[in-house]
This record gives structure tokens, sequence and C-alpha cells, in this order.
């Protein structure tokens, strides 16, 4: 009933009727609820129901609250309700210790960019969300942002990816910049870019998460319902410059002198360094490196996923670009993949996730359908470069949400 209350408001509507039913996906009878139905369908209105007009929600007041530091960090804990199957979750902060976000500390961050504070940016993914700049600069104080991160911390919000998903599900989002950009703040992009350590990362990354939590309207439990989470919430880094093919701002469309963020959503994962636990290595020197083959092996091993990410250590794209034709640059390397990934429509007819619009012929016979391409254009695949010296590669499932919502990159120096 919750994730049905919180929807009514994100469209203007709070009151209107429910009826709880148990949560168990494999119940086959409704019939103890159906009295409930036709009470809550046929019972006149009452007063509260029959007022005209669109709810609004209340404006917090500017300044929240005044204290000491402890008085701070209880006040952004909140109650720490608890979901009745997990918790408790803090109310406005990521769980851990956050910088108070003081006017002066606002004021700084707001150096950052050349936007009025007033200005009022929409945060655009599982429905529309509003947030000043202002608003925006106190999460990135809370993450211990520094004010030449605002540029990135305003694409990450204008990419509306840190938005709840009102869903059950384990959605994910993660980010990667392109440009300049990425090195005049010192992201990480080589060793461990993964990992924890470096500040403008793991700022970022936080800042994301707060802001989904205080702009986006994310609440666990109510349209954060993941059984298991993932772990790829606000992950960000840095493309490596040191690659054999263009940078994706360039192959996006963009100068090397401009700066983009790409955000990736829906089911997000990335799964570190494989190459011979998809398709086994024929010889030591493929035992590292790997071969587009192999990642053609690793795509095809996920059956409900219709996006591709595959991140190469610079070392290994330039072995690849100089070993294989169909590396020799990002384009023909995207289209052996769009050639050589195939999809069974037997699974495709079979598997929930492509049962809408994917309905299989009346006289289809399972076992019979053959295969066909599982991407459906280029912008399906993400090609990135990244890593530390050595062979290694990444893959993974995530599509931006440019390319979903129609957006396409973002760029981060409109931002400045």
């Amino acid at each position: 009933m919750g994730v049905a209350k919180f929807n009514g408001l994100l469209n203007g509507c709070p009151n209107y009727r429910q009826v709880a039913v148990t949560p168990d996906t494999f119940i086959l009878d409704y019939s103890p609820w159906v009295p409930e139905f036709i009470d809550g369908l046929t019972r006149p209105l009452t007063d509260e129901e029959a007022t005209a007009g669109t709810y609004q929600a209340p404006i917090p007041p500017r300044i929240a609250m005044t204290g000491t530091y402890d008085e701070m960090m209880a006040y952004f804990e909140g109650d720490q309700v608890a979901h009745y199957s997990g918790g408790p979750w803090a109310w406005m902060n990521d769980g851990g210790p956050i910088v108070p976000p003081t006017e002066d500390r606002v004021a700084r961050m707001l150096t950052g960019t050349s936007h009025s504070p007033d200005e009022v940016l929409e945060f655009k993914a599982y429905g529309t969300r509003l947030g000043t700049i202002e608003k925006i600069a106190v999460n990135a104080v809370m993450a211990g942002c520094k004010p030449e991160y605002m540029p990135a911390v305003l694409a990450i919000a204008e990419a509306g990816s840190c938005v709840g998903y009102s869903g059950d599900s384990s959605f994910g989002h993660m980010y990667l910049v392109s440009g300049p950009f990425a090195k005049e703040v010192g992201m990480n992009c080589g060793f461990d870019f993964f990992c924890t350590g470096n500040p403008a990362n793991t700022s970022l990354e936080r800042c994301c998460q707060l802001m989904g939590a205080n702009l986006g309207g994310c609440e666990h439990g109510i349209n954060m319902l993941e059984r298991t989470g993932n772990k790829h919430w606000g992950t960000i880094f840095a493309e490596h410059t040191d690659t054999p093919w263009n940078t994706l701002n360039v192959h996006y469309g963009y100068e090397p002198t401009e700066s983009i963020l790409l955000a990736f959503g829906a089911k997000v994962e990335v799964i570190p360094f494989q190459n011979f636990e998809v398709v086994n290595a024929r010889d030591l020197e493929e035992c590292q490196a790997g071969t587009p083959a192999h990642a053609v092996g690793a795509f095809e091993s996920n059956t409900n996923a219709n996006s591709g990410i595959l991140i190469l250590a610079p070392d290994t794209a330039h072995l690849w670009a100089k070993k294989y034709p169909e590396a020799a640059t990002m384009d023909t390397l995207e289209q052996y993949f769009m050639d050589n990934v195939m999809l069974s429509t037997d699974i495709k007819y079979e598997n929930y996730w492509w049962l809408k619009g994917n309905a299989p012929p009346e006289d289809w016979v399972p076992g019979t359908a053959g295969f066909e391409p599982k991407f459906a254009s280029s912008n399906s695949i993400t090609i990135i470069v990244a890593g530390g010296t050595g062979d290694a590669w990444s893959f993974g499932f995530g599509s931006p949400y440019g390319f979903r919502g129609g957006g396409g990159p973002i760029s981060i120096d409109k931002w400045r």
C-alpha cells in the first residue's frame, strides 16, 4: 500500500481507496478480497475524496534545523523506521556521518557553478521531481563534495537516475564521465576505479545516494523494494584517455575538449574481470586478455538484459585493436557484437522480461524458433576503456538513461 500511496502523491492524487492484498506473488485466488474491491469501487465519496484540485506537497523550510553536530546527525538520521522485512534506514543520509550543510558551506559549494541557486532542475526518470540548485548543493556538501565537483553533481541530477523506482527489482544506477573534467577534479579511471579511496569518485557516489533520498523520493520499503539490493547505486568513475579508439565524448559527437556524463539505469550490473568463466581460453595468451569472442559469450550469458557494457583495461583495448580486425575501431567492435551476440527466440518468448510486446506467433513450436540478434542497435552497447596496467576486462548490463529516455549523453560543461 505504501507504493500505491507514494505514486498517488507523486501524481498529485493523495486520496484514493486501497485494498491491502497479501504480498505473496504466487497467490491464485483473490476471492477473499473481492468484497473489499466492490466496496471501494461503489461506496459514495466522502467530502475529502470529492475535493477537487491537484495535490501540492508542502515546501520545506530553507533552514531545516540548528544545533550541535550530534543533534544535526540525529536529525538527518531521523527515527530510522524500518520496513517490516528490513532496515532500519536513515531518513536523510546514507547511514554514515555527513558534512553539516551550513549556509557558509552551501555558499562555497555554489561557487562551483554559474547557475542561480533558485534555478529549478527537473529529476526525470521514474516520475518527474523538482529541486533547486541550492538544494542540490546542500546534498553535495553533505556528501563531502568539493565546489569543483558541482558541474558533475548537477549533470547527475539532470540524469534523474537517482529517482526511486516503484517496483521490487534490484535496479541500480551507474555513471561514467568522459572528457577533460575527470582529470580536472582528479577522478579515478585506473587501478581500483570501482573501489573507495578516491575523493571525487567516492563523494560523487554519496551525493547521488543522498539526492535520491532527499530530492528523488527514494524510500526503503516504498519504492525501493529490492529483495537483495544492488551495489551499483551511484557508482561513478572516469573513462581512461589511453585508448586506441575515440573517447566516448567524441564517439557521441562532442568535441575532445567537452565533457559528458553517461548515466546507466535499469538492471545495471558489472561483473569484474571475466573471460574463462564464460568461454574457455584456448591458450595462455588468451587467459587474461580474452578475445572479442569471449565478450560475445559473456553478453549471451544473461537472457533478460537487452543492453551491454564492456570495460577494457587500456592494455587490453590496445591489444584487441591491434590483433582483431573487428576491434579496429569502437564502431567496428560494436557492429561485431551486434552481428554475433544472439538470443534464442525460444528464450525470448518464454522469458518473463520479454513477454510484453513479444508474444510468440501462433504456430510457434518450442525448440524450433532459432536465434536473432540480442541488441536492438549499437546504442545498446557501451564500450569503456578504464583500469590499471595489464590485461583485464569486465562485462555487464545496463543502458545509458539518455538512450532509454531519448536525452542522450549529458553535458557537464553546461553546468559550469
